[in-house]
């Protein structure tokens, strides 16, 4: 396991000549900063480049506060472009500038120490060994080019965006097969590019068989007996659902407590990085930038990925027509299948430099302290937490009617049921976005299984398997509910769906689940996936057989055997308890929200539920026909 927030930001390595030491630890009072001299005498040159003397001034008491290299700051804030800050160091260094007419000899992916030894390249008729001007400050830089002339090189810097270019040409292959490749040929087992292993497929036609068989020769002891089987699980699904109540009614303040975030030093805050995927978001696009510029944290040390498909042209025109801030950069994803967001992630994270990372969707409207209040998280948690999981709510619950019933269905879920889960030490399904990671922890889990369409869920017990832990953040992430049913059946089919595929993906190996998570881990994985899919599907049949004996006559009639007795008690408990608590606990949810006039509409989740199993079904179907079909939810319609 990696050591704790604390001890690794505490033995932090400082930055020579422009770092602050030594460096108090994370979540130690902060102090005023020392007073201390005039800008560093190695950024002068930038005064002969046009920099004025109160520019570099700011920029020098910025970065002493947040302890990195004057340099980062005037470019992470865009007081200075890459383009004219490498131009004016190589200046002053001597050296030639490597531009877009530089042609680079990388040899095979990997093999080139690039920041140390410098990318060979050939340009104007000669050969150079290019450094990136900003991977250290001036002074370093000037060592290590004499160092490199010593032995006879030429050298020439570059902007890391041409540097980062030419490196992108070079290993996109290799980034891409890892993307796609890289889970399925690590950990084969834990990867959906198989949905199904053979015994899994031989156990669901014997069990299909079994039931056929029976209902032709003893049809009311195969239901008895069918009925008490699937009782277990709609038991399972009703007693998670009362835990979460009793997380509710216990303690109504706790979750949404909001716990003052620790007094971090800025110098102390590790690099972050920010990855949004995006397809087809030009609508979300304005709203989205500004929710992203509206985040607290140095501009310096936070680092926002805009993750672009190939084939989506006009995102990219979007994207290409917004003047970026200069802490914000741009990873075209290669069009190759499967195309989805758990590809684009993948391939997007060999770019990330930062310690940690957050996932946000396109119309996500976080709250601007939500990166500090992780990383205050992760600081008072265990060594072992992997992943702080924001709490998801919708902004828009007046739109339509399934709005509503998608804001009590989130705030159910993320303030009352996950919680729950994640204080019994049960495994968490992670939700599709604001899921806070340290990388090192992202990168030794595998990713995410591009093959997987609820990417989250899987990569929640995937961490909890190798013993990860994850906790819920009292702080919340706004994002747009589908308006429409035809958006809200495509997009509950691909998260059935991807729960289907979880499903299966881990239990090809049940001995394992159980010695990976405990008996207790693995019962509330089975209960969690599936009990809830189990309950999806057979949710609608005992609706048919409602209908069947009141078209009879039989509805209020006592059953004439045992086995009917049993299933009709059993099925009308179950049926109704499930109910009762699920609807408590979404009403008293959006009543803590203060969305009290939502509580009344709780009372239609029986509907909501019969709609969730039409959708099961056809991700069944799908699952068959085409299980790694992403059916894009279209964000933008109701904004706020």
């Amino acid at each position: 396991m990696h050591g704790s927030a604390r001890d690794r930001l505490a033995h932090r390595r400082a930055i020579p000549d422009d770092s602050v030491a030594p460096q108090p630890r994370l979540g130690q009072p902060a102090q005023a900063p020392a007073q201390r001299g005039p800008p560093s005498g190695q950024y002068a040159f930038l005064l002969q480049a046009g920099v004025s003397d109160a520019t570099l001034a700011i920029a020098d008491a910025e970065a002493r506060r947040c302890g990195v290299p004057v340099h980062q700051v005037l470019l992470s804030t865009g007081l200075v472009s890459q383009t004219a800050y490498t131009s004016a160091l190589a200046e002053w260094l001597g050296v030639a500038v490597a531009g877009w007419d530089a042609v680079f000899h990388l040899g095979t992916p990997g093999a080139a120490d690039v920041k140390a030894e410098g990318a060979p390249a050939h340009f104007s008729g000669r050969s150079y060994r290019v450094l990136c001007a900003e991977d250290e400050t001036p002074g370093v830089l000037r060592e290590r080019i004499a160092r490199l002339k010593t032995r006879g090189l030429s050298v020439a810097l570059s902007t890391r965006f041409r540097l980062d270019a030419a490196l992108d040409t070079h290993l996109q292959p290799a980034r891409l097969d890892h993307a796609i490749a890289g889970l399925s040929r690590q950990q084969p087992a834990c990867s959906a590019a198989g949905p199904t292993w053979i015994w899994q497929v031989i156990a669901a036609a014997v069990a299909v068989g079994l039931i056929v068989g029976g209902f032709s020769v003893l049809p009311h002891a195969t239901l008895a007996a069918v009925s008490g089987i699937i009782a277990v699980p709609f038991l399972c699904v009703t007693m998670l659902r009362v835990i979460a109540l009793r997380e509710v009614i216990a303690s109504p303040r706790k979750l949404m407590r909001r716990q003052p975030a620790v007094d971090i030093l800025p110098e102390t805050l590790p690099l972050y990085t920010v990855m949004v995927p995006l397809f087809r978001e030009v609508k979300v696009l304005p709203g989205l930038l500004q929710s992203l510029q509206a985040i607290v944290y140095p501009r310096a040390k936070l680092e926002i990925l805009l993750v672009l498909e190939a084939v989506d042209i006009e995102t990219q025109a979007a994207v290409l027509a917004t003047r970026l801030p200069a802490n914000f950069r741009t990873v075209v994803v290669p069009d190759q299948a499967p195309r989805t967001k758990p590809k684009a992630l993948n391939y997007a994270l060999q770019f990330a430099r930062g310690e940690y990372v957050v996932v946000y969707d396109a119309e996500d409207r976080p709250e601007p302290d939500q990166l500090l209040r992780a990383l205050t998280a992760f600081e008072r948690g265990p060594p072992q937490l992997g992943c702080v999981q924001a709490q998801l709510n919708i902004y828009n619950p007046g739109a339509s009617w399934l709005t509503r019933q998608f804001t009590i269905e989130y705030s159910a879920l993320f303030d009352a049921i996950l919680p729950a889960l994640a204080r019994l030490g049960l495994p968490v399904p992670l939700g599709g976005t604001s899921n806070h990671f340290r990388r090192d922890t992202l990168i030794a889990t595998g990713g995410w299984d591009p093959f997987n369409v609820t990417e989250d869920a899987d990569l929640g017990f995937r961490m909890a398997r190798r013993g990860w832990r994850t906790t819920i953040l009292a702080s919340t992430t706004w994002e747009e509910a589908p308006v429409t049913i035809g958006q809200w059946i495509r997009q509950r089919t691909r998260w059935l769906k991807g729960w289907m595929q979880t499903y299966l993906v881990h239990t090809r190996r049940p001995w394992r689940l159980n010695a990976e998570l405990g008996l207790r881990g693995a019962f509330g994985f089975h209960a969690l996936m599936g009990a809830l899919l189990l309950s999806a599907l057979v949710h609608p049949l005992f609706y048919v057989l409602l209908a069947y004996h009141a078209l009879l006559g039989e509805l209020l009639t006592p059953s004439d055997t045992m086995a009917g007795a049993i299933f009709w008690t059993v099925a009308c408990i179950n049926l109704a308890g499930g109910y009762v608590a699920s609807i408590l606990v979404g009403a008293l949810s959006v009543w803590r929200r203060g969305r009290r006039r939502l509580a009344l509409s709780a009372l239609f989740m029986p509907v909501i539920w019969l709609l969730m199993s039409a959708a099961a079904y056809r991700a069944l179907w799908q699952l068959v026909r085409d299980p790694y079909l992403w059916e894009k939810t279209e964000h933008g319609v109701d904004q706020p």
